[in-house]
């Protein structure tokens, strides 16, 4: 099997036949048009134009995480930033720990996984907790423990 031109390193990075894509605007739109096809194999599709991504990692990173205060339902949110310059509510209950003592969740409607860079994983790091009862530790949020899968 030919081996896809373009590459997603675990930076979020794109690489089209081993060169970096540095020009901002097509980055941007490469990420944003990122989907999966029905065996789950990465895809970028451009109008009706697609292609296989090889994905070393994740094919999103988050740069930074907010914390917000309790909005109109009272609830605390938390905001990802991603490496498209998205923002997007993070689900607390897909929030793990990888390889390395990397966190990760899932992004866009859950169809992707984001690795949290390193700035994003020491904002995150000082709200983890530990439960010693269960050996696990936790996201604590709007009085619920989000155990790290």
């Amino acid at each position: 099997m030919e081996t896809p031109p373009f590459r997603i390193d675990k930076e979020g990075r794109w690489f089209y036949r081993g060169e970096e894509i540095t020009h901002r605007r097509t980055y941007l739109l490469y990420c944003r048009s990122l989907t999966r096809d029905e065996s789950g194999r990465v895809l970028l599709r451009v109008g009706r134009e697609e292609c296989p991504v090889e994905v070393e990692d994740a094919p999103f990173v988050v740069t930074t995480v907010d914390f917000v205060p309790p909005e109109k339902d009272g609830r605390e949110a938390v905001w990802l930033t991603l490496n498209d310059e998205t923002r997007e509510k993070m689900a607390p209950d897909t929030l793990r720990i990888g390889p390395d003592h990397v966190p990760y969740c899932r992004v866009r409607e859950g169809m992707f996984e984001a690795r949290f860079s390193r700035n994003a994983y020491q904002i995150l790091a000082p709200r983890i907790r530990f439960d010693e009862k269960e050996a696990r530790f936790y996201l604590p949020l709007n009085g619920e423990k989000h155990y790290l899968g």
